[in-house]
């Protein structure tokens, strides 16, 4: 959350106890609120694992969020600056801190934190993985690179895991060390980041433009129809409202109104949930609907596509990936589902705007999402419907 006046003045107080909202322009920068006042606050962790922290003054909105922005950025860069000479730190012990203070402050989505612990644990704690094979030439690298003090650690240290690992994990890694970089420098821990211009190091940006046909999208259905439920019923709702497929197979019971055909996905769930912090409401189709009556109710979990594991949710598994490989269509994925979906609702004549909200992204650049407020509701239920009758017209096709 950006903090802002506006922001602090709008927000409900607790009747009793104290509330914190985090900036995410600072990290350790925030406001406390207590019943009586609104106070700015700073924090950080010490290397003995102390959190320490300090209110500002003067109180809001004597002081505001600007000038205490300013005020906490010189405080925290003289403090951590002086915490056992940080830049000295070895770097798998100031990315570990790091990490840990950015779990605590809550900026990242859970799905995304778990993505940083994994490449700091795998490519600079030199944790083993049974699913990543590593070489002993890029463990070496690693196990140099975590060791380095994060002031001597080089652009060519980098790039020797970076060589030795997978272009996608490539990617992500640099992308973690490039954020630990420029969150020291705004700290006022002043030194270069060795992972700049990334993609410039890893090939460049991928977009992917792979569309499913008709009769590629029918191949996979008929396959599914013979996998039976949960599967079936996971593909079907991916198809019918182009939704991701975490939304899909996490997808919660209590989310959904069969009886207003709709399904409500809260902001922590999506995607773009911290640009668009409302919820997203997806309009069924009716053939969607009956895929859910068809799921059968797990007694005592939560979610609509139950794992076998208790109180996990469903997941496309590598062996149905598998077996749907052997239908002989190539270079694939869920994902492309959606711009299968994004293909055909350009097909059927629904304008771009409501297209693109229809897959929950934010469409409305600059002005046009100051000066335009309508919802575009009935537009979204209308294309949604129009749609699933494509779909519907499709499974019949011999």
């Amino acid at each position: 959350m950006r903090l802002t006046d506006d922001r602090v003045r709008d927000r409900k107080r607790p009747t009793k106890g104290q509330d914190f909202d985090w900036d995410d322009l600072v990290s350790g920068f925030g406001v406390r609120y207590t019943p009586t006042r609104t106070t700015f606050v700073y924090q950080w962790r010490e290397p003995s694992g102390k959190k320490p922290r300090k209110s500002l003054k003067p109180h809001w909105p004597q002081l505001t969020v600007m000038a205490a922005r300013d005020r906490a950025r010189r405080e925290l860069s003289e403090v951590i600056g002086n915490l056992d000479e940080t830049a000295a730190q070895e770097l798998r012990t100031a990315l570990r801190v790091w990490f840990e203070r950015k779990t605590e402050l809550a900026v990242w989505r859970p799905r995304y934190r778990s993505k940083v612990d994994a490449h700091i644990r795998m490519y600079v704690e030199g944790d083993a993985s049974s699913r990543v094979r590593i070489t002993p030439t890029v463990r070496k690298a690693i196990d140099d690179l975590g060791h380095k003090p994060i002031a001597q650690v080089k652009r060519t240290d980098i790039l020797r895991v970076v060589d030795g690992i997978k272009r996608g994990a490539a990617e992500q890694f640099m992308a973690v060390i490039s954020a630990f970089y420029n969150d020291m420098f705004d700290r006022g821990v002043e030194i270069p980041n060795p992972a700049r211009n990334r993609l410039k190091a890893t090939g460049g940006r991928r977009v992917r433009t792979r569309s499913l046909s008709d009769a590629e999208v029918l191949k996979l259905w008929i396959a599914l129809r013979a996998e039976g439920d949960p599967a079936l019923a996971a593909f079907e709702l991916l198809l019918y409202t182009g939704a991701r497929r975490r939304e899909v197979t996490q997808m919660l019971w209590a989310e959904v109104d069969i009886e207003a055909a709709t399904w409500t996905l809260p902001a922590e769930r999506r995607k773009t949930g911290r640009k668009d912090p409302e919820p997203f409401q997806i309009h069924l189709h009716p053939a969607a609907v009956d895929a859910l009556k068809r799921q059968p109710v797990l007694d005592g979990s939560p979610y609509v596509f139950w794992g076998r594991r208790d109180n996990r949710p469903f997941d496309f598994h590598f062996a149905l990936m598998k077996r749907l490989g052997a239908l002989g269509i190539k270079d694939w994925r869920l994902h492309d589902l959606r711009r299968y979906m994004r293909t055909g609702l350009a097909r059927l004549g629904v304008q771009q705007a409501v297209a693109e909200m229809c897959l929950g992204h934010i469409s409305k650049p600059g002005l046009v999402a100051v000066y335009d407020q309508h919802l575009y509701s009935e537009e979204k239920r209308a294309a949604w419907q129009k749609w699933g009758d494509y779909l519907q017209n499709c499974s019949k096709k011999p």
